[in-house]
């Protein structure tokens, strides 16, 4: 195994910050993975299982997080493009004392140029971030628990300890690298996931999860030429195609891979990346050989060759080449070459804090205010590349907490809270949670369960192995051994729980998308009174009798109990006073409570408010 570097071909926005990159972590002994056996339960295996095993590189303890609401700078409102932050906005900018850098980066393009941001509604804001950080809406519970902290630091802390914070990054995650179990080893995919999860809980910078992610398997395996598979790392952490002599040269360092079939003891026949060797270090004179097919020169003099030894396949198809599965630390490391050189981009971490800024806020602020993308980009170097630091400066800044309901003075997005539109996830997850009614769920990692349960056709027969490990998955197997689909149909139908066979998960409305809402809705609340339905307990204040006789004051309760339940919310007066008035309606009488509960709750799942937050 041989790297050679020389210098990159520019300074970095790190470097002129004087900031200390983590390029490269050394990843572990120098021993092979370990390839014999697998734990259904726990079956990652690949370069991820050698970083990220240490303490975390940073106590989680952002600084810069809740900033007390200014008020607006006293002169003529900025109402157009450009806009122009002259002295005096700057030095009204600098005496507000901000420390969030989120709000440091917009005051020039808010309150310094005389725009007033949005009143931040308790209630709304525990909403949103319980939907961009957890994936679902909030219980009545946690509006008033989590979200009762004087400091929304301590909220989104809380939030960010979780384990579903981190499920909703390996899911995003999945999307991104388009996870599918018939094109990678499904192996590879966990190890991947478990990736996300060490950066998400703050063990690995991010710089050094972008080298192991550039030339893991997960992407190696997904495409077939070098120059797809740098066509594929430039997208997902520099978001833009690369150019063609980019595209040329970076491809070259990928030259060292080639896909292939693996016999696996439980899996059957599994796709796997090999080293084929096509770029040696010397001939068998001892004279050079084939380095310039894998050296990359545009940042830097960057030579790649990996020796061959007695760890290559010597039968088949896969002749001559080693299966990554074989690959030392060592080797590992000089493969990861390509996410390095990215890294030494400014772009690299301007597209990092780009990703959560969307993830938040919907829409692309980082370039319609370039200055909260610098101090997102300052502030992730100067919290060791621990990308949690950008989640929280993001989900406790007043642009993101800000309502989105009020008198808007401008056209500029940042001056309103973002509203967007629930994934089908959230969406069934959150009405699921709310009426304890439970339909299964989907695994990211395992797009195609059937796969290992099944017989595929092709000689692969499901065993004890397989069984357990969907069974040990997130997917659920009922009491007759079938795997449950009932949630993968309704969120499948609505652009969710993708399988990645050429594109990832989609984002529609239609009246397809609505009728299918709507049966799910009337499958959970039954408002029929067909004999289904989530238990009617949950529709009904604590305490009340489905065979109450339904009153003014008993629907006016029940309407409370869903709108708090659902919403998060106290209902308006319009709403109970629609409430008094649908309870002298309802037929045949007498009515009870149950009979008004079930199609309320079948009127408030299916309002906008449940769809957008």
């Amino acid at each position: 195994m041989r790297v050679d570097s020389a210098h990159s071909r520019g300074p970095s926005l790190a470097a002129l910050l004087g900031a200390a990159l983590i390029l490269p972590a050394t990843l572990g002994a120098s021993a092979c993975l370990d390839v014999e056996g697998m734990d259904p339960a726990n079956p990652q295996r690949g370069p991820g299982e050698l970083v990220g095993n240490g303490d975390p590189i940073t106590d989680g303890n952002f600084t810069g997080g809740w900033d007390t609401p200014p008020e607006p700078n006293q002169v003529p409102p900025a109402l157009e493009e450009p806009i122009v932050c002259d002295a005096q906005c700057q030095s009204y900018c600098d005496s507000l004392g901000l420390s969030n850098p989120v709000n440091i980066g917009a005051c020039s393009s808010l309150w310094g140029v005389g725009l007033a941001s949005q009143p931040v509604d308790r209630r709304q804001a525990c909403r949103k971030l319980h939907a961009d950080m957890l994936g679902r809406y909030p219980t009545p519970a946690e509006v008033n628990d989590v979200c009762n902290e004087e400091d929304w630091g301590d909220t989104v802390k809380a939030l960010m300890r979780s384990d579903e914070f981190v499920l909703v990054q390996q899911r995003r995650w999945a999307d991104a690298m388009l996870y599918n179990n018939r094109a990678v080893n499904v192996e590879r995919i966990y190890d991947m996931d478990d990736l996300v999860r060490k950066a998400y809980q703050g063990y690995v910078p991010w710089d050094l999860f972008a080298s192991v992610a550039a030339s893991h398997p997960v992407l190696v395996r997904r495409h077939t030429t070098p120059g797809d598979r740098a066509e594929a790392a430039f997208k997902l952490f520099l978001h833009r195609p690369p150019y063609e002599d980019e595209r040329s040269d970076m491809g070259r360092l990928y030259s060292v891979w080639s896909n292939g079939y693996r016999d696996h003891p439980f899996l059957g026949t599994v796709p796997d990346p090999y080293v084929n060797y096509d770029c040696v270090g010397t001939n068998q004179d001892g004279t050079p050989a084939d380095q310039g097919a894998c050296t990359s020169i545009l940042w830097g003099y960057h030579e790649l060759t990996l020796e061959p030894d007695g760890r290559r396949e010597i039968t088949g198809d896969q002749e001559g080449w080693m299966w990554s599965g074989y690959m030392s630390a060592e080797e590992w490391e000089a493969v990861q070459l390509p996410g390095r050189l990215m890294a030494t981009e400014d772009s690299f971490w301007e597209a990092a804090v780009d990703d959560v800024l969307m993830q938040y806020f919907g829409y692309d602020l980082g370039t319609e205010v370039p200055q909260i993308r610098h101090e997102l980009v300052k502030y992730l170097l100067e919290n060791q590349a621990d990308i949690r630091s950008v989640h929280f400066a993001v989900a406790t800044s007043i642009p993101y907490l800000q309502s989105s309901q009020g008198a808007q003075e401008s056209d500029f997005p940042w001056t309103m809270g973002p509203l967007k539109q629930a994934t089908p996830e959230m969406w069934v997850d959150s009405i699921e949670r709310m009426a304890g009614y439970q339909l299964g769920a989907c695994d990211h990692r395992i797009p195609h369960p059937e796969d290992y349960l099944y017989a595929d056709g092709n000689g692969n027969e499901p065993n004890g192995w397989t069984f357990a490990l969907v069974n040990n998955s997130r997917w659920v197997i009922d009491q007759d051994k079938e795997l449950e689909t009932s949630y993968r149909g309704v969120t499948q139908s609505l652009g969710g729980c993708p399988t990645n066979e050429v594109s990832g998960r989609f984002t529609t409305i239609s009246i397809l998308n609505t009728a299918v809402q709507e049966a799910f809705i009337a499958e959970v609340c039954d408002p029929s009174l067909l004999g289904g339905g989530a238990d009617v307990s949950m529709l009904l204040p604590q305490g009340m009798s489905p065979d109450a006789a339904l009153d003014a004051g008993t629907a006016q309760d029940i309407v409370t109990r869903q709108t708090r339940l659902f919403y998060g919310r106290e209902p308006y007066p319009s709403e109970l006073e629609a409430a008094a008035g649908y309870s002298e309606q309802c037929t045949p009488k007498p009515c009870t409570a149950e009979r008004f509960a079930r199609p309320a709750c079948f009127a408030l799942l299916s309002s906008a408010e449940m769809l957008f937050y």
